[in-house]
């Protein structure tokens, strides 16, 4: 603690500490002379150290806590060495809750936190840490992007060699992938790269998560091979080192990768092994989606059995809702249970999940919202309203007009093209092939999913 507390020390600026004898000084009824005589120093050094015009040292530190019944934590980082654990323990109960779906309970901590610490911050860097990673996190389970992007740039600005430094950059990687920011999100896999190297870090599963995290945005940019090869590599990477859920996380967003070029069997495979590498974890938001991801290829796949899909929901569901998932992944999955109930005959309990889908839709949560609108329109299609099938149709255009185009965007503008298609629009549907062959810097038509690829989340970790 000693040594931790000289190196703080010479973090603070000695006008501060100063200023901090002083009040002690004087919350104690100490004259400065009988400070002296107690301390057995002399009036100007102290004097000069009250003023800070003369850095103090720990050993004049503790002369001056033995003097005043200060402690030295006080004096060194303003807050008691029993109110540094008591924040600490804040935090910690923070996290849990937050793991628990409680955001706004843990970004009220955070802040609380940091409130306390306030110029405390730069003697207590460890704990300052602490909260603004759990701020950053909470801001992100909540749905407030970027604030939350702005927080974990400024919480990994500093390389460190912490596995937490990583797992700050995986987080901003996944806010600007959520954000539609795919150059960023590349860039920050690109300057980690050999940072990670120099800081001896590229062998843990933090590393290898950041990895596959940021090659999800080759697939966005179309190039969904290159993709699935760095997620390969990152899984054979883990393998040999033994470490399962990096190998689940790599896996997993393979599959998301596979899925978007319409190889389904593959998929299934390789995101059926991920789910059973992650679920030792105990991780139940990860897995609830990775189980969605699971059900959402059974649900594209011709063969397959919907109620299977129906199955893995339900569990899926009570993973997702227990553990605060946000309401962008909870939204995909009541779009992916009703399009489950609607391919058993079930409209009626399709369409009040749809509704319940279309209500947690977060309004930046544009590729959501218009698969939710093209699925509308399948089922007003079936049920003889054309004029309410257009309509949606119409609707899930316009949004797809007011979005950046990526690999996910273009599958839906496919989606889309094949549903005017099946209503005769044949001038509409072109429009739509086009734009989905612009969005996704194609010339051949791929294979047409019924639901987004990202119906589970393409960046885990």
């Amino acid at each position: 603690m000693t040594t931790d507390l000289a190196e703080l020390l010479r973090q603070v600026d000695p006008s501060v500490v100063g200023a901090r004898v002083r009040a002690a000084r004087e919350v104690f009824g100490v004259p400065l002379d009988d400070l002296a005589r107690s301390t057995g120093l002399p009036v100007t050094t102290l004097a000069d150290v009250e003023h800070g015009r003369r850095p103090a040292d720990l050993a004049l530190l503790s002369a001056v806590a033995a003097s005043t019944a200060a402690s030295v934590e006080l004096l060194v980082t303003g807050l008691s060495q029993d109110a540094l654990t008591d924040l600490q323990g804040d935090l910690d109960l923070a996290r849990l809750t937050l793991s628990s779906s409680d955001p706004s309970g843990a970004l009220a901590t955070a802040d609380r936190v940091l409130t306390h610490l306030d110029d405390a911050a730069a003697t207590a860097p460890h704990l300052d840490r602490t909260a603004r990673r759990l701020r950053a996190r909470a801001l992100e389970a909540s749905g407030d992007l970027a604030e939350a992007i702005d927080e974990l740039r400024r919480v990994s600005a500093v390389p460190v060699a912490e596995v937490e430094w990583v797992e700050d950059l995986i987080s901003l990687a996944r806010c600007y992938r959520e954000s539609l920011q795919i150059d960023a999100m590349v860039a920050v896999g690109e300057q980690a790269e050999p940072l990670i190297q120099d800081l001896d870090l590229a062998d843990t599963t933090q590393a290898i998560q950041l990895t596959v995290t940021c090659a999800i945005a080759h697939m966005l940019r179309g190039d969904t091979g290159h993709c699935v090869r760095i997620c390969m590599r990152a899984a054979e990477h883990a393998e040999r080192l033994g470490l399962a859920p990096a190998k689940g996380a790599a896996l997993w967003n393979a599959g998301v990768a596979k899925q978007a070029a319409g190889d389904l069997s593959a998929a299934l495979q390789l995101v059926t092994t991920a789910l059973e590498l992650l679920e030792p974890s105990g991780d139940t938001r990860r897995i609830g989606m990775l189980r969605s991801q699971v059900a959402s290829i059974h649900l594209d796949l011709a063969d397959s059995d919907p109620r299977i899909a129906l199955d893995l929901l339900a569990l899926a569901r009570r993973e997702l809702d227990s553990s605060g998932a946000d309401a962008a992944h909870r939204a995909r999955h009541r779009l992916n249970t009703a399009r489950a109930h609607d391919a058993l005959g079930d409209t009626g309990m399709a369409l009040r999940l749809l509704d319940e889908s279309q209500s947690l839709a977060p309004a930046d949560a544009i590729d959501v919202r218009a698969w939710q609108l093209m699925l509308r329109a399948r089922i007003a299609a079936r049920l003889g309203d054309t004029e309410g099938a257009l309509a949606s149709l119409h609707a899930a255009t316009h949004l797809l007009t007011t979005c950046q185009a990526d690999d996910v965007i273009a599958l839906a503008w496919y989606r889309l093209g094949a549903a005017f298609e099946e209503l005769d629009e044949l001038d509409l549907a072109a429009d739509a092939f086009h734009r989905a062959c612009i969005a996704q810097g194609l010339r051949s038509r791929p294979p047409v999913l019924s639901t987004p690829p990202g119906s589970g989340e393409p960046d885990v970790a």
